[in-house]
């Protein structure tokens, strides 16, 4: 097996501001080709956690990795910071494909990234994002 290296680098989709550091994905739905990804941000004082809907229609293959698994993109210089959701422009896992497969296809990908877990996508067409809230009662 050869050794892939590539510079990593992606566009903000999503507005940028603050990724709060315990964010996650707190869930990853998949029916019928479109994808549905559901991302707990920060929590105020009176435990409603803000989120974000993230929906893609149409999507041709995705995986769902530990923030370690993917350090080399956020560690990067091509990485843009604060965004929830960005379109890779190079050296994402489109390109590592690329290399291992020794073909290239034309592929648009997404990276939806939280402080924690985050989702690749191959999608053509770019995600709808909604902002979310929930608010958690006791336990």
């Amino acid at each position: 097996m050869r050794e892939v290296e590539m510079a990593f680098s992606a566009r903000a989709f999503s507005p940028v501001g603050v990724v709060p550091v315990n964010s996650d994905v707190e869930s990853v739905d998949y029916r019928d080709g479109a994808l549905v990804i559901v991302l707990a941000g920060a929590m105020d004082p009176d435990r409603t956690v803000h989120g974000l809907t993230v929906t893609f229609r149409d999507v041709t293959g995705f995986r769902l990795l530990d923030e370690f698994d993917l350090a080399r993109y956020w560690l990067s210089d091509g990485f843009p910071r604060g965004s929830f959701v960005m379109e890779v422009t190079a050296g994402g896992w489109s390109a590592e494909e690329d290399a291992l497969q020794g073909l290239e296809k034309n592929r648009r990908e997404w990276l939806v990234a939280s402080g924690n877990a985050s989702v690749s996508v191959f999608c053509a067409t770019a995600p709808t994002l909604v902002g979310t809230m929930r608010k958690f009662t006791a336990d």
